[in-house]
């Protein structure tokens, strides 16, 4: 296996806001509804109604170009990354994304970074390609981590404890895990503590005594491009919501039999032990896939030829993707109380780059609504979207005001007080950080 040390912190960043199509609407339709209606059957946690383009849309339905509160998610996830100590960004996305990528930069700055943009390929619209497409634009060196984030991760914005994750500097790949104990250590006590609603398919056993803990996929790769291609990251990626990880791995691992053999005292100690020890926990527990985490680390290790490390956070922002219609929800949500309670500063209260993203709605928006179709009149069109999908609701009544639904007002809140504390923490930790001698 090939280990490098590698540099920390991490200082440059390939972000996507580029998403495949299916053939037509109809067929995008069929599977959103369809999944959600799978959910609901089985009485699943976290129901999503699922945000997907199509080749024969009139607009664009891309998830990216979305308004939370008049403001597009991808405006909050690049405000994530300008608001860090990364030096370069790469840009991923359609002509939409770039017109409003620019009118973004144009008025609130890009604070030193180096920010490029490259087009999406529209006839390969996959992982790899886009991956790819981002590196071609960064000068890397062979010990350099780059941090791969998708753009629908809007309140992910305590980046630093990523950029310099120690583990870094010793491993090539790194997982951050999403663990339903770590992020709502009271969801068994008080249901709407957990105000990010998810199903988690996977249980890992750690190995620094946390139990057994319900885990969901990563949504950002530390990635080191030198040691790991980018298909093997398209290929865990686009099999992690089936439990098949290890087998997307162990079919990166044919062209080498060799590393089979290597992994097979690990895969022997996880059949002979994983399950007894789940039972032993929580018995009659079903899951997708499981494994200890030491046995992952080192089947995965062996499988990619690569060092690859896991850790698992604390921090809901991010599992809190914008993927279906109820995640959009969420955030608008939130967005809405904030300024019901602090008015034109709510949004500052619990994004750290509030003020930023309120004077680009002020600023920018009524430009972009005249160029970019879906905001030409986005209540109608989120409202239509519901109605397609089958959805016994729709978000804005006739005045265009959104309608915060009835089930979320509590977890609303507590994701208003959740985030209102990581701004303030991250405000006092930038001040003592200021305050120390250089």
């Amino acid at each position: 296996m090939i280990s490098t040390p590698n540099k920390i912190p991490i200082e440059k960043c390939i972000i996507s806001f580029s998403h495949d199509k299916y053939s037509s609407r109809r067929e995008a339709d069929i599977f959103s509804v369809a999944k959600a209606e799978r959910e609901i059957a089985a009485g699943k946690n976290g129901i999503s109604h699922l945000i997907l383009r199509a080749e024969d849309d009139d607009i664009d339905r891309l998830k990216f170009l979305f308004l939370i509160r008049g403001i597009p998610v991808m405006c909050y996830a690049l405000s994530n990354l300008l608001n860090s100590n990364l030096r370069e960004i790469v840009v991923v996305g359609s002509a939409e994304v770039e017109k409003v990528m620019d009118c973004f930069l144009d008025i609130v700055g890009a604070r030193g970074k180096t920010v490029r943009f490259v087009r999406e390929d529209a006839r390969n619209l996959n992982l790899a390609r886009t991956m790819n497409l981002g590196k071609e634009l960064l000068s890397l060196s062979p010990d350099e981590l780059v941090l791969f984030q998708p753009g629908d991760l809007p309140f992910l914005y305590d980046l630093e404890k990523v950029l310099r994750f120690p583990a870094n500097k010793k491993y090539n790949l790194v997982l951050w895990l999403n663990s339903r104990q770590k992020m709502f250590p009271e969801f068994t006590k008080n249901l709407d503590s957990e105000f990010v609603q998810r199903n988690y398919h996977y249980r890992f056993i750690g190995s620094h005594g946390e139990g057994l803990l319900d885990l969901k996929e990563p949504n950002l790769y530390p990635i080191n491009f030198s040691m790991v291609d980018a298909d093997i990251i398209d290929s865990l990626h686009s099999s992690r919501k089936d439990g098949k990880i290890i087998h997307a791995g162990i079919q990166a691992a044919m062209k080498n039999p060799l590393r089979l053999i290597k992994v097979l005292p690990y895969v022997a100690n996880h059949l002979l032990t994983f399950r007894r020890n789940v039972n032993r926990i929580r018995p009659g527990d079903q899951y997708q896939f499981g494994m200890s985490q030491k046995n992952f680390h080192k089947v995965a290790s062996c499988l990619l030829n690569t060092s690859l490390t896991t850790t698992v956070h604390d921090d809901p922002a991010f599992v809190a993707d914008v993927d279906a219609l109820e995640d959009w929800e969420d955030f608008e949500s939130l967005t809405q109380h904030a300024e019901k309670v602090h008015g034109r500063e709510g949004l500052k209260t619990i994004h750290p780059c509030g003020e930023a993203l309120t004077r680009f709605r002020e600023v920018g928006m009524p430009k972009l609504k005249t160029e970019v179709p879906m905001y030409q009149d986005f209540s109608s069109y989120l409202n239509s979207i519901y109605k397609m999908l089958k959805m016994s609701y729709v978000p804005f009544d006739g005045d265009g005001e959104y309608i915060v639904p009835g089930r979320k007002s509590k977890k609303v809140e507590y994701a208003y007080r959740w985030y209102k504390r990581k701004c303030e923490s991250l405000k006092q930790n930038a001040v003592r950080e200021n305050r120390q001698p250089t």
